[in-house]
C-alpha cells in the first residue's frame, strides 16, 4: 500500500496521509501507475457529468477538464513535454539533448509543443463521451508503463531507471495486460468500438515514437516518461474521434 500512495503522491497533487517515502521503494510502483490513471479518470469523469448536468457547453467543459488535470497532475507531464520536444527537436548531440533538456528554461519549441498539445486536448475533449474522458488518463499511464518497458535509462542516475527495471518486470506486463483487457471489456459494453480501434494505433504510434527517441538518445529520461503519458492522451482522444466517423 504505501508503493501506491508514493506513486500517487509522486505523479498527483493529491494529498496522500501517512506515507513513508522510501526512495529505492518508489521505482516499484510504477506498475500501479494505471491506478493513478483511474482515479484521475473518475474524477475528471465526475466533473465533466456535473458540468453535463448543469447544462455547461461542451467546449466550456474541455477547457474547465483540462484545468483540473493540470491541478491533479501539477503539470509534471506538461514539463516533460517541454523538456522533450525543446531537445530532440534542436537536433544536437545526444550529449547537448540530455543538457537541453535538463534545462530549467523553457524554448522555442517546448512553448510550441504545449500550445498544440493544450489546445488539441481542448478540441478533441470537447467532443468526447464519458467513457472516452474517463479511460484516456489510464490509456496514459498504461502507454507510461510500457515506454518504460522497452527502454533504456540514457543517464547515469535518476528516478527514471528505477521504474524501467521494474516495468521489466513480468508483473508488470501483467497490469499492462490486464488494464488493456478492461479498457476493451469496457468499449464492447458501452459500445463504442471505436475506443478499440484508436487504443490499438495509439499503441503502434507510440511504439515508434519511443523507438525514435530511444536510438536518438541511447534510451530515456524522466522527461520522456511524462511525454509519452500527453501525447498518447492526445493521439488517442484524436484517434477515437476518427474512428467514430467510421464505425
Amino acid at each position: 500500500m504505501n508503493r501506491f500512495k508514493m506513486i500517487l503522491s509522486f505523479f498527483s497533487t493529491i494529498p496522500v496521509k501517512n506515507v513513508q517515502f522510501i526512495e529505492s521503494e518508489l521505482g516499484k510502483g510504477i506498475r500501479m501507475l494505471p491506478l493513478v490513471g483511474i482515479i484521475f479518470g473518475c474524477l475528471i469523469g465526475g466533473l465533466f457529468m456535473l458540468l453535463q448536468l448543469l447544462n455547461i457547453e461542451n467546449q466550456i467543459s474541455a477547457f474547465f477538464i483540462i484545468v483540473f488535470y493540470i491541478f491533479l497532475t501539477g503539470g509534471l507531464h506538461l514539463d516533460g513535454v517541454a523538456d522533450t520536444c525543446d531537445g530532440i527537436f534542436s537536433h544536437r548531440s545526444k550529449e547537448r539533448i540530455l543538457e537541453i533538456m535538463k534545462d530549467s528554461r523553457i524554448g522555442t519549441f517546448g512553448v510550441v509543443s504545449l500550445i498544440v498539445l493544450l489546445l488539441g486536448d481542448w478540441i478533441f475533449l470537447s467532443k468526447s463521451t464519458v467513457f472516452v474522458i474517463i479511460v484516456f488518463p489510464i490509456i496514459g499511464r498504461k502507454i507510461a508503463l510500457w515506454t518504460c518497458r522497452m527502454s533504456t535509462y540514457a543517464r547515469e542516475e535518476g528516478f527514471g531507471n528505477q521504474f524501467i527495471i521494474e516495468a521489466k518486470n513480468t508483473r508488470s506486463l501483467i497490469v499492462f495486460i490486464f488494464f488493456t483487457v478492461l479498457i476493451c471489456a469496457g468499449s464492447i459494453v458501452f459500445h463504442q468500438f471505436e475506443v478499440i480501434v484508436a487504443l490499438i494505433f495509439t499503441y503502434l504510434i507510440m511504439i515508434a515514437v519511443i523507438k525514435r527517441i530511444n536510438r536518438k538518445l541511447d534510451g530515456i529520461t524522466g522527461d520522456v516518461i511524462g511525454f509519452s503519458i500527453e501525447f498518447s492522451q492526445l493521439c488517442f482522444l484524436c484517434l477515437v474521434l476518427i474512428g467514430g466517423k467510421f464505425i
